[in-house]
Formats: C-alpha cells, sequence, structure tokens
C-alpha cells in the first residue's frame, strides 16, 4: 500500500534497515491478537505476499477469491487484493478462535512488520520506522529488523519489495493521466494479471 507520508516528520535517527536493531520483541505476542482484530484498514497484499499465500495454502489467486479468503479493493484508488475478514467479525478471517494466526509462516509483509512500517525515499529506497504507541504490548528486547520480519533472505526480500513498489507507483501514474474509465480498468486488470494471478 501507498501512503504519503512526510519524511520530515520521521526523524533520521529513527529510521531503520535490516541490519539494524530496534526495541520491539513481544514474546511471540504471549497470546495477543490485538492488531488482527477491529481492522479499521485492510491488509493490502503486494506479488510477495500473493505467492507465500498461494504457495502456504496450495490454492491459485481465483481459490483465494472465491473462498473469501481474499477479496479485491480499492486501495487508493487502485484495485488490490486485502486479506479478507470474517463474515460476522471485523477481524482477519485467518485469525484462529484461540486468538491465532493460522498463516503466521507465511503472513503478509505488513503483519510480518507491525509494529514497524516502511517510509519510501525519493531514490527508490525505503526505510522502516517504529510506529510509536501502535502495539502495547511490546517487550523492550532488542531483536535485528531482518529477523523481526522473518523471510529468510532480507536481500532479496527487500528487492521484492522495491519492484513492486516501483511497480505499483508507475501503475498509478498510468491511472492518472489515463482519459477514458476503460483504459483505467484496462491498466489495472493487467496488474492484477500481472503481479498476482500468475
Amino acid at each position: 500500500m501507498i501512503r504519503d507520508i512526510d519524511e520530515n516528520l520521521i526523524s533520521p535517527e529513527k529510521l531503520l534497515h535490516a541490519n539494524d536493531m530496534v526495541r520491539l520483541g513481544c514474546n511471540d505476542c504471549s497470546g495477543c491478537c490485538d492488531c488482527c482484530r477491529d481492522r479499521a484498514e485492510r491488509i493490502t497484499l503486494d506479488k510477495w505476499d500473493m505467492d507465500r499465500l498461494k504457495e502456504g495454502l496450495q490454492k491459485s489467486f481465483d481459490d483465494l477469491l472465491a473462498l473469501g479468503l481474499i477479496e479485491i479493493t480499492l486501495v487508493n484508488n487502485i484495485l488490490l487484493p486485502v486479506l479478507g475478514k470474517k463474515p460476522d467479525k471485523d477481524e482477519c478471517i485467518f485469525l484462529s478462535d484461540e486468538g491465532r494466526c493460522t498463516i503466521h509462516a507465511f503472513r503478509p509483509g505488513i503483519c510480518r512488520m507491525f509494529p514497524l512500517a516502511r517510509i519510501y525515499h525519493d531514490d527508490g529506497s525505503f526505510s522502516y520506522f517504529l510506529q510509536e504507541g501502535e502495539c502495547p504490548h511490546l517487550s523492550g528486547v532488542k531483536i535485528k529488523v531482518s529477523k523481526w520480519l522473518g523471510v529468510g533472505n532480507a536481500v532479496r526480500y527487500e528487492q521484492e519489495v522495491r519492484s513492486y513498489h516501483d511497480r505499483l507507483k508507475e501503475l498509478r501514474e498510468k491511472c492518472f493521466l489515463a482519459t477514458t474509465h476503460e483504459e483505467i480498468v484496462k491498466l489495472q486488470t493487467k496488474f492484477l494479471e500481472d503481479n498476482f494471478r500468475g
């Protein structure tokens, strides 16, 4: 998901990279699932997320849609896949009755980062930063950002994230310049096909 964040509001000493240590250990959430409940904002999926989800659940993109495990919705005026919600509750569809993530091993990047977030710089790179006050259960134990993410090869993961971000940014620009609704639909449909269905 692309958000406009004023980089000037985040002091440079708070910007983090994969090899930096940060105080955000949470003792494996100790049974807390607050961030998976009351999802006012949907968990937007990128290509890396979708590839892991399809592999982990052994389902195609269309299977995931048909089962309601993911949905396609407008995110900043772009049609993108998001994690589904339970029909009777405003919580993640993958949250068990015991309050545990049933896709933890292949959960999306936004879930992996929390309570970290990413900020993209003008040169195409990005940094992480701790969203102060987002998680009330942090133990204060220091952990390396790459370990927190738990993605194996952090360099490769970050390359894929940047590449997807660039493609999404290009799509937004093309949609902005499009002159007809049909052109926008065509651009967004192709983006979904190229990044998620394949």
